[in-house]
């Protein structure tokens, strides 16, 4: 896998942040802002000793094969989670598969594989280079609609709370960070201080779901009650241009950050199928394959019940774990 830098490194992660984001579903208030930036300071704090590690010069190959098909299978599952958040999503961003049932959800899985396939073929360091751009081109895009929505929105909206309760957020908010997988992956394949890299990729994550979940409450507040994808819907509806809506846009931002999302996994995915099995052939598609059979599992829903959280800080935990038994051992 070819290194790419710290910018390519933040691009990659931060589209798949924010296509979970456009997925979110139940409402959202400004205690689901301050539940998910406190998720995102305890995902960093778990992240700190695989960080130690690749200071170390180490990667996730000296932390062992279990570790690393730990990981994968990890990923694999996440992959899963991105497809049936995709599939849920489509009831709001019109997907044309809607009355077609299983077979329409194959056919977009199927789309969306090939050119995950193609992207990842090239390899991550190809795959950093086009994030960059088109996580230029949505911050763009993001920078006009929140700048619309201070300018719109009825700043009351900051103040329902909906019932939310700041645990039940912070559970929600760190359940739904498994690109953490592909994260602790590809952190040993950037260029740089593994702890600067990872400083910069929270402190952008930070930012990023601030201004977006803050962005969706102004705007969607007030019909909170009656929508199903509060981020989503507040995309559509917000209009900074008068004379132009701006649903097209939002329809490729979605499906660039669902693309990019999906190929990061099956590029990491095929990296590690590499080193665990003689297979040598076909990896992202069968990787990819495998992602959209545990979507279906999932059918189509969000999940981030305690479980995910536990398996959240678990994959964080089990690669620098095994790294340093085996040098207790090693060292007797």
């Amino acid at each position: 896998m070819n290194q790419i830098n710290k910018a390519q490194f933040i691009s990659l992660l931060l589209i798949e942040d924010l296509f979970i984001m456009f997925c979110l579903t139940e409402a959202i208030t400004v205690i689901t802002a301050v539940g998910f930036i406190c998720g995102i300071i305890l995902q960093f704090i778990l992240s700190i000793p695989i960080i130690r590690v690749y200071s170390k010069g180490k990667s996730l190959r000296d932390c062992g094969k279990t570790a690393e098909i730990v990981v994968l299978a990890y990923i694999v599952i996440w992959g899963g989670m991105l497809f049936s958040m995709l599939w849920n999503a489509g009831d709001i961003i019109y997907i044309p598969y809607e009355n077609s049932g299983i077979w329409g959800k194959f056919m977009v899985a199927a789309v969306i594989g090939i050119l995950c396939v193609y992207i990842s073929s090239s390899g991550i360091k190809a795959l950093g280079r086009s994030a960059l751009i088109a996580s230029a081109i949505g911050a763009v895009c993001l920078l006009i609609v929140v700048i619309s929505a201070l300018i719109q929105s009825d700043m009351k909206n900051l103040t329902d709370t909906a019932g939310k309760s700041f645990i039940a957020e912070l559970n929600r908010g760190f359940a739904l960070s498994g690109g953490l997988g592909s994260f602790i992956l590809i952190l040993g394949f950037t260029k740089g201080k593994p702890m600067s890299n990872a400083v910069g990729y929270f402190i952008g994550k930070i930012i990023l779901t601030s201004a977006v979940i803050l962005t969706g409450v102004l705007v969607s507040g007030g019909i909170m009650d009656i929508t199903d994808f509060p981020i989503a819907t507040a995309a559509q509806i917000s209009q900074p241009f008068p004379v132009q809506r701006i649903d097209s846009l939002f329809l490729i931002i979605f499906s660039v950050s669902a693309v990019y999302s999906i190929a990061v996994q099956a590029t990491a995915a095929d990296y590690l199928l590499d080193e665990v099995s003689p297979i040598k052939k076909y990896r992202s598609t069968l990787m990819l394959i495998a992602m959209a059979a545990v979507g279906l599992i999932f059918g189509g829903k969000i999940h981030y019940g305690i479980g995910f959280s536990i398996a959240v800080a678990v994959i964080l935990l089990f690669a620098p774990l095994s790294y340093f038994i085996k040098r207790k051992l090693k060292n007797g």
